[in-house]
């Protein structure tokens, strides 16, 4: 049975409402931290990432809306409109642009307190990538050309702030002095680089050169055919069949870890890239490493069940992450339309099974837990909302199983 219909349901009935009611409607943007129990802090800071995250999927959500493949008396049902969703988007947009740019050094902080101040100025690629990928998205929806213009001036900062003659680096001060990258930092490694960095410039370039519809900006695409060349040549480490994760300055990787999220997460956006690029002579020579991500991620990571966390120096580390099963459903769909085969259907079917049986919080509306048991056991000293925690990985999920599936357009 196809899994579109359970997924739509979810999304309109759990996940949009949710995240509608977190709008601070007193102090702009939305609310920065909720407990596991649904408890919600008014004052926790606002981290960027989160609400870019936000920004896009309201955007996205509204464009749906635009398509028909979310009806608009079902979202009414669930006690909302499609007026209400690009309000949200436009709530976000605005508390965006007014709070976390930084008129003294350039760029974006990292986060602002909950009445919009600066609280962490520092300054990362990765927050800017996001920021660019979620400006596309109003862009795209609203026409508002100041979106526009903001997503290119983030590119300029990354351009400018962000290069050396290897590739992206990481993280500075408020000031764009180097720190040593705390925010991308993990395992006991600090990272001159890493590939969730690049792999998200790569999102928001292939976004940025998406939506530029007229020009098609080949500055933009002769980036993203770079970085497709670090990730083909640095990254991506064909013995093993996986992306390398954290590196030093020439790229010599810093520790013996398999990322099953970031894998299977790549296998599909590594194809959507090449889509949007209508570059089939790349898409092919790069197709043998967007599935081998998906078969040794199938092979290595995937119980029968669900999708676990990550393989660290040999030892698997078996919690199983929301982020982490939100791309394994997309993943695995991606590779069953490419090969038709059933190995990949029957995870994408398992992984949702175990999604909605033991993440998705019982109550409606309904976010999921950050990270269960392999059994399924959730761990309640985690959050259901903080500045990593986010509507983008499950969201994003169910937007693009709906896109894909040739039901997506029916009423539910």
């Amino acid at each position: 049975m196809a899994i579109s219909p359970e997924i739509k349901i979810h999304l309109v009935k759990d996940l949009l409402p949710f995240w509608l009611g977190l709008l601070d409607k007193e102090n702009g943007g939305f609310y920065g931290y909720v407990d596991s129990e649904g408890n919600v802090n008014p004052k926790a800071d606002k981290g960027c990432v989160l609400n870019s995250r936000i920004l896009w999927v309201f955007s996205t959500s509204y464009k749906l809306c635009m398509d028909g493949a979310l009806s608009e008396v079902k979202l009414q049902d669930a006690g909302y409109s499609s007026v209400d969703i690009l309000e949200a988007a436009r709530h976000a947009y605005e508390f965006f642009r007014d709070n976390y740019f930084d008129p003294e050094f350039g760029g974006i902080y990292w986060s602002v307190t909950y009445d919009g101040k600066p609280s962490d100025t520092t300054k990362h690629a990765y927050n800017h990538a996001f920021a660019i990928y979620a400006l596309c998205e109003f862009y795209e929806v609203t026409g508002d050309i100041e979106a526009f213009k903001l997503a290119y001036y983030l590119k300029n900062c990354v351009e400018n702030m962000f290069t050396d003659e290897g590739g992206y680096l990481e993280s500075f001060g408020r000031d764009f002095i180097p720190d040593d990258n705390p925010h991308l930092s993990e395992n006991g490694v600090h990272a001159y680089r890493t590939m969730n960095t690049l792999l998200h410039i790569m999102e928001a370039y292939t976004e940025l050169y998406r939506i530029n519809k007229e020009t098609k900006d080949q500055f933009v695409k002769r980036k993203i055919y770079n970085i497709l060349e670090i990730f083909e040549n640095k990254v991506y480490n064909p013995q093993e069949g996986r992306l390398e994760v954290f590196f030093d300055k020439d790229y010599n990787s810093l520790i013996d870890l398999r990322s099953f999220g970031h894998d299977i997460e790549m296998s599909w956006l590594l194809d959507r890239t090449c889509d949007i690029l209508d570059d089939e002579e790349l898409k092919e020579r790069l197709a043998p490493m967007s599935m081998m991500l998906a078969e040794k991620t199938l092979e290595y990571g995937f119980d029968g069940n669900s999708l676990a966390y990550e393989i660290e120096r040999g030892v698997t580390k078996t919690t199983r992450a929301w982020w982490i099963q939100a791309e394994a459903v997309v993943g695995f769909t991606n590779a069953y339309m490419k090969t038709d085969d059933k190995r990949f259907k029957n995870a994408e079917r398992r992984t949702w099974d175990f999604i909605r049986d033991h993440m998705i919080v019982k109550s409606r509306p309904a976010e999921w837990y950050m990270e269960v048991s392999q059994d399924g056991v959730p761990d309640l000293s985690k959050p259901l909302v903080d500045e990593w925690k986010c509507p983008y990985h499950n969201i994003r999920m169910c937007m693009e199983i709906l896109r894909r599936n040739e039901r997506a357009k029916e009423e539910l």
